[in-house]
């Protein structure tokens, strides 16, 4: 009886003296121009720690994990002006739940009004970002509820982009100008990854993060740049190209490309004017070689990653047989859906269609052949002569942007609208962000 006794009372000692005591807890706003907050404490022994939070009976969502014996933990993903729960969570045990409230967003915020059919929902998150000062980026869950935000003190640059992380795991961040020679990389915990100076390549429009080098956990970035030509022809002293530069992760100049060294203006078909290519988006296909969109073309390029070298021009006057549905006008966001799968968001033309739709489409690089899968029509009201973008979601619906209308759609395959966002801002582009 004594030596069962003994045994159980070194258990409950050793139980004891595991027990991790939380110590100095609070929390405050991260800084008034974000919606993360910063969960502080400290604990009796070094360990690992993170904090789950939740709004009501709502999903659970879980900070990273951190190490050592006083934290400071971001939470993100918060709607404004709502009531949260939060625990402190180590190997073992956990907190009592603390509460807290979210500050309202901010008077000068995007004005939203949403309709939307009952039944249609989606999962992932819509990422925006406005073009006016202040700049404002922002995520909208299906119902239009902001749940995450960042304030800049100045007019953001019109270049952004996901890393195609899910949102809601580890790793996940965007792509940011904060001045236009300098690429930044951020989380969405706020924290700043990667910081790229271009010198003197001015970054315009779009730019992306491809993999580099996994092994060595390098990554290339990838702009568009401005090139200028001097003309002295017809009242124009000089031409504005386009061009591509790449950077690795730690700021080194890996490639450039530079338009005016692969055509000349006067041997080409192209209308003479000063804003002469304007390139407008840019991706990456299935072999690693770069597509473009030159809006002023009417044409997506595919050029050669390597040597430079144009491997094909697709689009009115190029190097494929279109008929005329095929053609499209003054187009954006040109994207990859699979393998030989694009997507385009097709703007029309004010004397030619005033129409603006997404343009699917297969291209058979063996065969040179074009095939139009699929043509989706926004209504003539929401006819974007200008800016604007589409993508897929989930692969069975499309999200666009009708960036002089201020609205952004989502639609069935069909054209049949399903959710319908009225903002008194316009935004160049709207991305579709997973969560998981």
């Amino acid at each position: 009886m004594n030596r069962i006794f003994f045994t159980y009372l070194l258990i409950l000692l050793v139980s004891c003296s595991n027990d991790i005591e939380f110590k100095d807890v609070s929390i405050k706003l991260s800084d008034n121009l974000s919606s993360t907050y910063i969960v502080n404490f400290k604990t009796s022994s070094k360990g690992e720690a993170n904090v789950e939070y939740w709004k009501n009976s709502e999903e659970i969502f879980s900070s990273p994990l951190f190490y050592g014996d006083s934290f400071s933990i971001p939470l993100s993903f918060l709607k404004p002006s709502s009531n949260y729960n939060f625990k402190i969570v180590t190997s073992n045990q956990s907190s009592i739940p603390y509460t807290f409230k979210t500050n309202d967003v901010p008077k000068f915020f995007p004005k939203l009004d949403l309709e939307k059919k009952n039944n249609f929902s989606f999962d992932g998150y819509l990422f925006f970002r406005t073009q006016t000062n202040p700049g404002i980026q922002f995520m909208l869950d299906d119902n239009a509820e902001i749940i995450w935000y960042s304030i800049s003190d100045t007019t953001l640059s019109r270049p952004f982009r996901n890393t195609n992380v899910p949102v809601l795991k580890s790793g996940a961040s965007y792509l940011s100008l904060s001045e236009k020679n300098i690429i930044e990389e951020h989380s969405f915990l706020g924290d700043t990854l990667v910081t790229i100076y271009t010198g003197k390549d001015i970054i315009h429009h779009d730019i992306m993060k491809i993999s580099y080098d996994d092994n060595l956990n390098i990554d290339k970035y990838v702009g568009l740049t401005y090139e200028y030509l001097n003309f002295n022809q017809e009242n124009i002293d000089s031409l504005i190209g386009d061009g591509i530069v790449v950077f690795d992760s730690f700021g080194n100049k890996l490639w450039s490309w530079n338009i005016f060294d692969y055509v000349k203006p006067n041997n080409e078909n192209y209308k003479i004017q000063e804003d002469w290519s304007h390139a407008n988006a840019i991706d990456i296909d299935y072999d690693g070689n770069y597509l473009v969109s030159f809006r002023s073309f009417n044409q997506i390029w595919k050029i050669d990653s390597e040597s430079g070298e144009i491997i094909w021009r697709l689009g009115d006057n190029g190097d494929f047989n279109l008929n005329e549905e095929d053609i499209f006008y003054q187009q954006h966001a040109i994207n990859k859906i699979n393998l030989n799968k694009y997507i385009l968001f097709d703007n029309g033309l004010s004397d030619v269609r005033m129409t603006s739709r997404a343009l699917e489409f297969t291209i058979d690089e063996e065969e040179e052949k074009f095939k139009l899968e699929k043509s989706v029509y926004l209504p003539d009201s929401l006819f974007t002569f200008k800016q604007g973008s589409v993508y897929l979601m989930d692969n069975e619906n499309y999200l666009f942007t009708s960036s002089v209308n201020n609205r952004t759609i989502i639609s069935d395959s069909s054209g049949k609208i399903l959710w319908n966002l009225l903002s008194d801002h316009s935004f160049y582009r709207v991305y579709y962000l997973s969560k998981h």
